[in-house]
């Protein structure tokens, strides 16, 4: 298993968020997404101790002049399933200290669609799916957690 490390921050106390994923993920990450080059970090967002996986692609079919493609992988009895697929994301990701619907909201540099500056957009679950919210999270506080 091959795992680069993705920059996360995170806002709260506890564990650090892992660079390793398990070989299930990296199987579905290489089969089912058909990635070659990503960069992946576990963390567990909805506190049910088993670590969810994102998943930011380097493929040149998932990136463009606005950021790569970010994949959020929850752990299933058969492999993984894809809780969200967002395009033109850049590092960092990070990890917040709020919630929505028992999931940890994140936050990811967006770039790309005649923006001609990058900006901050958080990512809230919203009983299905994690989506991006329109909002400025300039305010938001974290600590970085570097994962090599």
């Amino acid at each position: 298993m091959v795992t680069v490390g993705i920059i996360l921050a995170i806002a709260i106390s506890g564990a650090p968020p892992s660079v390793s994923i398990s070989q299930s993920a990296d199987t579905f990450v290489r089969n089912e997404l058909d990635l070659k080059r990503y960069q992946s970090a576990s963390v567990d967002l909805n506190d049910d101790d088993i670590p969810e996986v994102i998943v930011l692609a380097k493929d040149r079919d998932y990136c463009g002049s606005g950021g790569c493609t970010l994949f959020i992988l929850t752990p299933t009895a058969d492999g993984c399933r894809v809780v969200t697929r967002m395009t033109v994301t850049r590092p960092p990701v990070r990890v917040l200290s709020t919630s929505s619907h028992g999931w940890r909201d994140l936050a990811v540099r967006v770039a790309g669609g005649g923006s001609l500056q990058p900006y901050d957009v958080a990512l809230r679950f919203d009983g299905r799916a994690i989506r991006p919210v329109r909002a400025s999270l300039s305010a938001c506080q974290s600590r970085p957690v570097a994962a090599s």
